[in-house]
């Protein structure tokens, strides 16, 4: 291209002439917005909507000058664009880890004191209860307890209904909280 293109003619409905703009402009623009965006390929994609913008509106443009100005007019807006989108996805994106974060924290402290209360709770009932019910809080079945404590199932389980009985009077202030959690 010449260096004074200010009174340089283009008639961009002549292929040739608009293949010729392009030819000339493509790398120079890529490396343009590679400046901004620092993505090769979204560079790429950003040079090449310009000049589909540009095909589509040719027609108004009858020097070299106006539509070098145009593409990296339009070049620059489409990688501001861009940047400003992937700022936009980036803040997103660390709302939502935030959240999670929270509200991850905010279950496990939810499980850990309702875990507390219970434990207190099972720790005021009798001896034989409360190695009943602390055996069933780890996950442990009626015939496993039974086994480890010397006592038949049947006993276990007449004695794990006595103790869901007075746990619900020791937590009865808490009890639709641990049934809403």
């Amino acid at each position: 291209m010449e260096t004074n293109d200010t009174n340089v003619s283009v008639n961009l409905n002549n292929d040739d002439e608009f293949r010729h703009l392009f030819d000339g402009f493509y790398i120079p623009l890529c490396v343009f917005a590679n400046k901004y965006v620092e993505d090769e390929p979204i560079a790429a994609d950003i040079v090449q909507e310009s000049f589909i913008k540009l095909w589509q509106i040719r027609s108004d443009f009858f020097f070299l000058h106006q539509v070098k100005s145009f593409l990296y007019t339009t070049v620059r807006n489409k990688c501001l664009n861009v940047l400003e989108h992937s700022k936009v996805v980036s803040e997103y994106a660390e709302k939502v880890t935030a959240k999670f974060k929270d509200s991850f924290f905010h279950d496990y402290v939810i499980e850990e004191e309702t875990y507390r209360m219970l434990t207190g709770a099972i720790d005021q009932l009798p001896k034989q209860m409360k190695a009943i019910m602390s055996l069933a809080l780890e996950g442990m079945p009626n015939g496993e307890i039974a086994e480890q404590l010397n006592v038949s199932t049947e006993t276990v389980r007449s004695l794990k209904k006595i103790a869901y009985r007075k746990l619900r009077v020791i937590l009865k202030e808490y009890y639709y909280l641990l049934f809403f959690i």
